[in-house]
């Protein structure tokens, strides 16, 4: 059986394969451990040259989703997660650094715009920047970010400066200092936009992490909404609560304190 490929689009055939592997292991037709079929095998189900589909394998390879052996054959990798703290707010280059991998950011949009209601409420009044951006890890993307941020303590931006870097650190070049704010944690499906952004299915499930930044003097400095991958895992420190002591044994407690206080 041979799979439709199509050679007159202009799209390299061993893009083309690859996409269609990986479309097979996100899907879970091909689970973690199981083994894809020999290289000769794969060039009867595409019709296409060997060297074509090794060029897709070693794609899929540097993606990370399938371990090449010699002796035992190409298997799929489990998904590979990536961690962030849920209790921290920004030093997200950080947290990936520590990991000894790259964050980039790309920024799709820079707008001004009447806020929405909810952001509005949130904001200092009057226009407000929007920012859409997508941030990647070792060139994967991970999060896709809409930020509100009030004009009136922005009053320039550019997407050449806020391309490929932190806003954050952007804002502390210019005297506004981000301290931290309320954040929620929602599960949510991917819209078509968001599902574009990140490369997987429409309506996949992602974490919606929205919350607002607030600087030094209290001001809130941005409010934003970052859904990330379902690779994304969400890293969370709890304490257990210490049960107060019952009326009985508090009560006692206090007897053998008075005891012990007696010369």
């Amino acid at each position: 059986m041979t799979l439709m490929i199509d050679r007159e689009s202009g799209e390299p055939l061993y893009a083309q394969i690859a996409a269609d592997i990986r479309a097979q292991i996100e899907s879970g037709a091909r689970q973690p451990g199981s083994t894809l079929p020999t290289e000769k095998a794969l060039q009867q189900v595409y019709g296409v040259s060997r060297s074509v589909v090794r060029q897709a394998l070693d794609r899929l390879a540097q993606d990370r989703l399938i371990s090449r052996e010699q002796g035992r054959g190409t298997t799929v990798l489990p998904p590979q997660n990536y961690r962030r703290r849920a209790g921290q707010a920004g030093g997200l280059r950080q947290q990936i650094a520590a990991l000894g991998r790259e964050l980039s950011t790309r920024v799709i949009a820079l707008d001004q715009l009447e806020a929405p209601p909810r952001q509005s409420e949130q904001l200092e009044p009057g226009q407000a920047w929007r920012l859409e951006r997508v941030r990647s890890v070792d060139g994967e993307p991970l999060i896709h970010m809409i930020t509100w941020i009030p004009q009136e303590l922005a009053p320039a931006l550019s997407i050449a400066e806020l391309n490929g870097g932190s806003l954050h650190e952007w804002m502390r070049a210019h005297q506004l200092t981000p301290r931290g704010g309320p954040r929620q944690l929602h599960a949510v499906a991917a819209s078509r936009e968001t599902a574009s952004h990140l490369g997987i299915p429409e309506a996949s499930p992602v974490t919606l992490l929205e919350g607002v930044t607030r600087d030094q003097f209290g001001r809130t400095i941005e409010a934003f909404s970052a859904w990330h991958h379902p690779q994304v895992v969400f890293d969370l420190e709890a304490e257990v609560s210490q049960a107060p002591l019952p009326a009985s044994a508090e009560g006692l407690l206090q007897e053998l304190r008075s005891l012990i206080s007696r010369p």
